[in-house]
């Protein structure tokens, strides 16, 4: 969970920001998109090298399945046991209620459709900074980004049944966070399809797409692609899989069981729309170009705890 930047005028409002967020926002066109995208890698791979990365068969068969379709399921990167002690870590610390509160899950107001847990909570889980720097999903974002990747955000987030109206991400819609991007997305329980599973529509990231963020209804979704191009993603805790989420995509609304559910986005450049406070944290040794906006490796054995920057 990431505050937003001010991007528009008046207290901490940042121009240069601004006008860095919206460049990419305005060429909704794909084929430019892609030229200004090979730009931005080229220059990049100058400045900060590129992943010296042996291909294997899974990532080979991830970047033509992210290039096809925008979705790539992968086989899990953490261990049943990893997940489990992620998810016993994250069930005993309080959640970013929707008044900013902070509170266990299970104390949040009946009516809530989703909550999040804040950066410094999501860091401080044993093996979550290792997870996401895993070499199988970077060797993956290098080369499907070209260039050497941006860990551009963390998310850990609920979503939960019984709630009084949907939350944003529940309803079909397109992130355009940066000019080429992919999310790691790991669920953290069980999901079936009362969990509100993950929704994405298979090619629609190779679609046009027009300025202003939107809604899309499941109506549009198959007159534009039909709904066969639909795949819905359940499976045990652990499932693992990358999308191009400036496709069209979703996670449904639980109707059964809550779903906990970590991302990590992968981006050439920063998130210009969010303000970034890289936290100290002891970690295995890592790639800091890639990690620079979320931590700042210590020397030092043993996790020893997470401090604001």
């Amino acid at each position: 969970m990431h505050p937003y930047a001010r991007l528009t005028p008046g207290p901490g409002f940042d121009a240069h920001r601004m006008l860095l967020y919206y460049a990419q926002r305005l060429i909704t066109f794909r084929p430019a998109r892609a030229v200004v995208s090979r730009c931005i890698s080229a220059v990049l791979r100058l400045a900060h090298g590129r992943e010296a990365v042996r291909p294997d068969t899974q990532c080979a068969q991830a970047v033509k399945d992210l290039e096809a379709y925008g979705l790539a399921e992968l086989a899990p990167l953490a261990s049943t046991a990893a997940v489990s002690k992620m998810f016993g870590y994250f069930i005993e610390k309080p959640v970013v209620a929707p008044d900013g509160s902070r509170m266990l899950v299970g104390d949040l107001p009946a009516e809530t459709a989703s909550a999040s847990y804040d950066l410094a909570t999501i860091i401080g889980c044993p093996g979550l900074v290792e997870l996401v720097n895993s070499p199988a999903v970077l060797k993956i974002a290098s080369a499907y980004l070209h260039c050497r990747p941006t860990l551009s955000s963390l998310g850990v987030r609920w979503s939960l049944p019984n709630a009084g109206s949907a939350a944003l991400f529940q309803s079909f819609h397109r992130d355009i966070d940066d000019w080429r991007f992919l999310k790691l997305f790991i669920y953290l329980t069980d999901v079936t399809e009362t969990s509100g599973p993950h929704g994405y529509v298979r090619t629609s990231h190779r679609s046009t797409f027009g300025f202003r963020e939107r809604r899309y209804e499941i109506s549009e979704v198959g007159a534009m692609f039909g709904l066969d191009k639909l795949q819905t993603i359940t499976g045990p805790a652990g499932t693992t899989f990358v999308a191009d989420t400036l496709g069209i995509h979703r996670g449904g609304v639980p109707t059964g069981s809550a779903r906990l559910i970590l991302q990590a986005q992968y981006s050439l450049l920063p998130i210009y729309a969010f303000q970034y406070a890289p936290l100290d944290v002891r970690t295995a040794p890592i790639d800091p170009y890639s990690n620079r906006l979320m931590v700042r490796p210590v020397r030092g054995k043993g996790r020893g705890g997470v401090s604001r920057a």
